[in-house]
């Protein structure tokens, strides 16, 4: 299935909703189900999982994010809002499995200027409060993104010079606000033509400016805030393909004549029963380091059949294993951020009209699943 051929787009699902490929070879990991759950930590429990496959063992030592920083690596997640709000379980579990956070939506152009010229980072400003005061670092997602744009840039095209005022203008006043609180941005999300060559020429910037704005987004992003890591973010090339291929020979161009482009994010929203094997992932990886890039995990979330099973369960434990195993042997793969933590509110039962389900590494009721223990043993 491919969610983004359906009829409302990821943006406005998010908005409506407002929350938030690996080989399977090689023994599967299951944790051991003797003894108590540690840390407050419910072992996890599914009506088609066997009790003797369920988790209940959790280290110690903090959460995933202590085990994490051990390997020198960053594990964050989306941050919701509303979620954090309303949900006091919310933020004590965030804080203590992660060590990064990324904003699931409020740092979007078509929330954080709504109205036109008139900037509103209070939810924004929120999160990087609770990141702040729980030592986690922040990275932002997305400046530019066609798909995250207000009532006032939907399917328009402006005057060149008033499209190129108003990019710089958003780049400038959100990243002056952000400044040297944000490691890394996102500055540009999603540009490919999915079904050929070149970029989405129905991207409001490109019908106003033309390619070239891609080149200015980068160097107003890098005025803006020197310090920080300028990142591409890109779907559906996770591992060896057309897209990914285009995309290598894009990002090759624009370092060529000299966009400070530092980094590419691969998403990772991917299936039990689809994704790439994990040889062509590390290959992937090996490439755009080699050509000079951070690469970044940034929206993991491995999707199961509504109606999943234990088989699945194990399945999904391999592949988030093997992703964290695939990112720790890269040359330069520093960050795995997931896209939120727990099913409660999880954006994929939604955008896969029910198909799918139970994507992340904790349940509905905050029970660790098996995943969550594949990936601590990655990271003991």
């Amino acid at each position: 299935m491919k969610w983004r051929e359906q009829k409302f787009s990821r943006r406005g699902f998010l908005k409506a909703s407002g929350a938030a490929g690996l080989a399977l070879a090689g023994p599967c990991f299951l944790p051991s189900s003797s003894g108590p759950a540690v840390g407050g930590r419910e072992r996890f429990f599914h009506p088609n999982l066997a009790d003797d496959d369920a988790s209940d063992s959790r280290p110690e030592t903090g959460g995933l994010r202590s085990l994490a920083a051990g390997k020198g690596l960053l594990i964050g997640s989306a941050f919701s809002n509303d979620a954090f709000q309303n949900d006091p379980l919310y933020g004590e579990v965030l804080a203590r499995e992660f060590n990064c956070l990324v904003a699931e939506n409020t740092m979007k152009l078509d929330v954080i200027q709504r109205v036109r010229g008139r900037f509103d980072f209070g939810p924004a400003d929120e999160m990087m409060a609770f990141a702040g005061r729980k030592g986690m670092k922040v990275r932002a997602i997305p400046l530019v993104w066609h798909d995250a744009l207000p009532d006032w840039a939907q399917d328009k095209t402006f005057p060149r010079q008033e499209a190129l005022d108003i990019l710089r203008g958003h780049i400038f006043t959100v990243m002056g606000h952000f400044q040297g609180r944000v490691f890394a941005w996102d500055v540009l999300n999603e540009a490919l033509n999915d079904k050929g060559p070149g970029l989405r020429e129905e991207d409001p910037w490109h019908r106003s400016i033309g390619p070239e704005y891609v080149d200015r987004i980068y160097h107003w992003a890098h005025e803006a805030d020197p310090r920080a890591a300028l990142f591409y973010n890109e779907f559906g090339m996770e591992g060896m393909s057309e897209k990914a291929d285009r995309c290598y020979e894009w990002i090759k161009g624009l370092r060529a004549r000299g966009v400070p482009i530092h980094g590419l994010g691969l998403q990772f929203h991917i299936q039990v029963d689809k994704h790439p094997t994990r040889a062509d992932v590390t290959r992937n990886i090996k490439r755009f380091n080699d050509l000079g890039l951070t690469v970044h995990i940034t929206e993991l979330d491995v999707w199961l059949p509504k109606k999943a099973d234990a088989a699945d369960f194990r399945k999904q434990a391999v592949i988030y294993r093997e992703v964290f195993e695939t990112a720790l042997a890269a040359k330069n793969c520093p960050a795995i951020v997931l896209w939120g933590f727990t099913d409660r509110y999880s954006w994929v039962p939604g955008i896969s009209n029910g198909t799918y389900d139970q994507a992340l590494i904790f349940d509905r009721d905050y029970r660790a699943k098996p995943a969550y223990e594949a990936i601590a043993s990655v990271l003991r």
